[in-house]
């Protein structure tokens, strides 16, 4: 990746042709804001009214005000905010990726198709499926990647207690979410998923993983007893035992490992043939500039460039490609391998 300020004085033109755009969109947006006056004077009626006792009176007006201020804020203020977005992907943020990154391709406004969120086998049945950001290439290595941001959903129907029914979204899968082909292949399945049973209970929570956890997941449960500090992060699942041990280097489970604290967050990771299925979840937009401040203050583009350097860093670290031979040797052997969190590679954006 190059440097930022090459990047800059790069993409500079750019920039300057945003920032113009930004400082219109401002201006635009004070204006429709005026709008807010009429509800907002309705409130203080609604105010005076209750304090009148014309309770009412008081409850239109303040159900009308209410429903004003939301009126404004969606159908007046709000479009500009989310065209300027728009713009600064499509055209700037567009621009920044391909300077620093010139072999990867970026559509803002694409994301990953659902069958290879289907063909992880990490999730359940879902209602609803969204994302955005959608980047695609290779790196050095040849290691081929997809990744992008995902917002998946399933709608629940639960009883009210009245003999009604509501229906409610739950979040099946929210953060970034990346395939990558890898040259070693996996003739089975192996998951690496987050081990929140062994945190709560302990060798009790193996014996449950092990008779219960086995079963659903139609696949045994295998402990990489040699690596306690992942033990208790990750549980692995596989039919194939010899397998994990090829494709599990300490140098991948260090980098899993390492994953799990530079990001914060629960990542599942599925292994399936040549391919990767790296689940992230994380409450962070990324990608996603801050009206108030201008595009060409370096806190904005640094802050970009950070966040394309984490994201990239998941592919390069899993790719296996780096995987030296003696490393796959070292875990057959049983040689102990200490996992160490890594302070210099935590992620600044979501600790």
């Amino acid at each position: 990746m190059k440097k930022l300020s090459d990047i800059r004085r790069q993409i500079n033109p750019c920039l300057r042709k945003i920032e113009q755009e930004r400082q219109d969109t401002l201006a635009n947006i004070k204006k429709a804001k005026k709008w807010y006056l009429l509800p907002i004077l309705l409130l203080l009626l609604a105010i005076v009214s209750f304090a009148a006792n014309k309770i009412p009176l008081g409850i239109g007006l303040l159900f009308v005000s209410i429903v004003g201020l939301i009126v404004v804020a969606v159908f007046k203020v709000s479009p500009y905010q989310t065209n300027y977005i728009s713009n600064f992907k499509k055209g700037a943020f567009s621009t920044f990726v391909e300077a620093s990154y010139p072999q990867v391709y970026y559509a803002p406004d694409n994301y990953l198709p659902s069958s290879l969120f289907d063909k992880s086998k990490l999730f359940g049945s879902y209602d609803s499926y969204s994302g955005e950001d959608y980047f695609e290439g290779k790196i050095e290595g040849g290691c081929s990647f997809k990744f992008s941001e995902l917002h998946v959903t399933k709608t629940e129907v639960t009883s009210n207690g009245d003999g009604g029914v509501e229906t409610s979204a739950r979040t099946i899968f929210d953060g970034l979410f990346f395939v990558l082909n890898v040259p070693d292949r996996v003739s089975g399945q192996i998951q690496v998923l987050p081990d929140s049973v062994e945190n709560v209970f302990g060798k009790m929570g193996k014996i449950f993983q092990k008779k219960i956890g086995a079963f659903f997941q139609r696949s045994s449960v295998v402990y990489l007893e040699d690596h306690p500090e992942f033990e208790k992060e990750f549980v692995v699942y596989s039919k194939d035992e010899e397998e994990v041990y090829r494709i599990l280097t300490p140098n991948l489970l260090q980098a899993i490992y390492d994953l799990r604290y530079k990001w914060n967050t629960r990542l599942s990771i599925s292994f399936i043939e040549h391919q990767v299925y790296v689940a992230m979840p994380t409450s962070k937009d990324f990608f996603r500039p801050n009206i108030k401040y201008s595009v060409t203050d370096d806190t904005l583009l640094k802050e970009l460039y950070d966040e394309l350097a984490l994201c990239f860093a998941v592919v390069e670290d899993l790719s296996m490609e780096h995987q030296p031979e003696e490393s796959r040797s070292l875990l057959n052997s049983g040689q102990s391998v200490n996992f160490n969190r890594t302070k210099s590679k935590d992620n600044p954006f979501l600790l």
